[in-house]
């Protein structure tokens, strides 16, 4: 009898450990493998995953402000293109009498020169400049003589061309007399261009008087009308 009793107290201490070894163990994973991953491991992950969203998201947010500020940019540039574009004078061709003296600077004819600048100053700019160089008919001379002399620039001051010569101009030797016929040429070039009157200046400033006796202070206004002129 004795042996049976201890066979049972044997079977039933070893049922005991192995339940009570059950609960101490973690439930197996579906794989049958335990679950050895830690709470705080498990926080470092969701953490890694929402930088790397965030990260996505910063990515996406800077190609999207590049693109807008290059177009941007393109938008800005095209519009100072196009202001740029508006400010530039149209270019500008006329068919315009030039009063020369004849050879004998006994009197004043006119001849038609092609003139092209931009805007009206241009224009005017470019006939100054062509009365200047001289013209074309050998009966009718350009009593400038120095090669020195050169236009500066024409301004346009409320309907007043401010033209600018080399200090050179004031300097020209003309006979008496023939000082208005030289400011009467000027002035009906640059109302050819589209202005009321000349300001001679020189080198950028009003001269008070120009070869010693012109009155050269304000502008301009021929005295008489192309069409006295005979056309050469």
């Amino acid at each position: 009898m004795k042996r049976p009793v201890k066979f049972c107290a044997a079977t039933l201490l070893g049922v005991s450990m192995l339940a009570a070894c059950s609960e101490d163990d973690p439930a197996p994973t579906e794989n049958g493998d335990a679950d050895t991953t830690s709470d705080e491991e498990v926080e470092d992950i969701d953490d890694e995953d929402e930088d790397d969203i965030d990260e996505e998201d910063d990515e996406d947010l800077d190609e999207d402000g590049t693109d807008e500020l290059d177009e941007e940019t393109d938008q800005n540039e095209d519009a100072e293109e196009d202001s740029a574009a508006a400010d530039e004078p149209e270019m500008m061709e006329e068919s315009i009498d030039i009063v020369f003296y004849d050879d004998q600077v006994l009197d004043m004819y006119r001849e038609t020169h092609t003139i092209s600048g931009a805007g009206q100053e241009g224009l005017a700019q470019s006939a100054i400049e062509q009365w200047i160089e001289g013209p074309n008919s050998d009966e009718l001379i350009s009593i400038i003589e120095d090669d020195n002399v050169s236009v500066q620039y024409v301004e346009d001051h409320d309907g007043v061309a401010h033209v600018s010569f080399s200090p050179e101009f004031a300097d020209i030797n003309v006979g008496s007399g023939f000082e208005i016929g030289i400011m009467d040429q000027i002035a009906h070039l640059v109302q050819q261009a589209g202005f009321d009157s000349a300001l001679v200046l020189i080198d950028g400033e009003s001269a008070d008087t120009l070869f010693g006796h012109v009155d050269s202070s304000t502008p301009h206004e021929p005295e008489t009308s192309l069409e006295d002129y005979e056309e050469m």
